[in-house]
């Protein structure tokens, strides 16, 4: 069992420390996790998207500021999904 203190918080108590439980992937690649709240005993669930590599001129760096054009990459994002 693995703690994720970067993870999402627990949807019933806000707790910032999260158990991942189980990890599994699907078709598409996408991730997803169990977690448990070691505070309240809460189980959710999260998903993780697939990666997917950004075009070249999309994304630029400014020393640790990362800038994004999103309308270039939502059109990328649509010539995958057609």
């Amino acid at each position: 069992m693995a703690v994720n203190r970067i993870g999402p918080p627990c949807p019933e108590c806000g707790c910032l420390v999260t158990d991942v439980t189980r990890t599994n992937r699907t078709a598409e690649g996408h991730f997803c996790r169990r977690r448990d709240c070691p505070s309240c005993g809460h189980h959710f669930q999260t998903v993780q998207h697939a990666e997917i590599v950004a075009p070249t001129g999309t994304v630029t760096w400014r020393y640790r500021t990362v800038h994004i054009k999103w309308a270039h990459f939502r059109k990328h994002l649509a010539k995958l999904v057609a």
